[in-house]
């Protein structure tokens, strides 16, 4: 379901709401990825405008949020609606501010005698990833920061979770998630991000720089329908059936996955050999991994990043 028609205004600003899989419309920019408490803030300031407060309402009716035993205040509607934007499973399009509001440009001749930019010293940036449930730091997290003068460095967390860049260009970074060869057990999914290192906590385990690594992404729970096949999934998200298996059971081994999905998807029609999706297969979840990226990160500053277990395993009882 296409969300393009939720929009959130904000005096002469305007906003979409996006489902996950959903281009950007060209001009638009995302603010919704890794924003946190921020975000939550701004939903709530937009929702003071009851027009906003309809369509946010709406928004989590369209993906089961409201509560059964009555209304959510403007307050709880905020919170949840932060919730599916840092989660991934929404995005938030700010769209261009219209011409007429925008500066004039200066006349040449004043253009002409500006004094030339003088030139910034060199700079420094500290990103730190800790678990947000122990505090433990996480190592082995590859990580890709793009720098102000468009220059990308690829880095992965030490054992105290942290990566530490110096001698970079001022101004904004943008850090985001590097999915290659990642698996639905070793990914995680962001929380919140933190612009001040958190106090040490002498309790919380080291992290194991030599442990496997680790993978932060935005991580789509995809509810199967009746006659999908793996193949139209991955079409569906731009992927393959291979990177589907290898994300979700680590094999890319066709009789392995045929297996899988009558095993964890809980598959039981098969076309042609191959199994093809109702919606009564149970649990009839597939993991569709896709990249994170946190954007306006300011140099000289230590930002840390709380994530969590992007999927918890769920228990089945079989009958004998």
């Amino acid at each position: 379901m296409s969300l393009l028609r939720f929009r959130l205004r904000d005096g002469h600003r305007e906003y979409l709401i996006l489902e996950a899989h959903e281009p950007f419309p060209e001009g638009h920019e995302d603010v919704s990825a890794g924003r946190g408490w921020w975000l939550e803030r701004h939903l709530h300031q937009l929702s003071r405008d009851e027009g906003n407060l309809r369509t946010l309402r709406n928004v989590l009716y369209a993906h089961g949020h409201l509560a059964s035993f009555g209304p959510l205040s403007t307050e709880q509607v905020a919170r949840q609606a932060a919730a599916l934007f840092s989660l991934g499973s929404l995005r938030l399009a700010r769209a261009p501010l219209p011409l007429s509001t925008q500066a004039p440009a200066f006349p040449e001749a004043l253009l002409a005698v500006a004094p030339p930019p003088t030139q910034e010293e060199p700079r420094w940036l500290k990103v730190q990833v800790l678990d947000d449930v122990s505090g433990a730091p996480v190592a082995g997290l590859k990580l890709r920061i793009l720098l102000s003068d468009d220059s990308e460095k690829q880095a992965t967390t030490d054992s105290d979770g942290l990566i530490e860049l110096k001698g970079i260009p001022p101004g904004h970074a943008t850090v985001s998630s590097d999915l290659e060869g990642a698996t639905l057990a070793e990914t995680l999914a962001l929380v919140k991000v933190e612009g001040l290192p958190p106090p040490r906590d002498e309790e919380a385990e080291a992290g194991d720089a030599g442990s496997k690594p680790r993978f932060l992404a935005r991580l789509i729970e995809h509810r199967v329908r009746d006659g999908e096949t793996l193949e139209s999934v991955a079409e569906r998200y731009e992927t393959t059936v291979d990177a589907l298996g290898q994300f979700n059971w680590s094999t890319t081994e066709p009789a392995q996955i045929q297996r899988h999905l009558y095993l964890d998807v809980g598959c039981t029609v098969r076309k042609g050999g191959k199994f093809v999706f109702t919606r009564r297969d149970s649990p009839g979840i597939l993991f569709v991994p896709q990249p994170l990226s946190l954007r306006r990160l300011a140099v000289e500053r230590h930002h840390t990043l709380r994530v969590k277990q992007a999927y918890e395993p769920r228990g089945y009882l079989f009958s004998a």
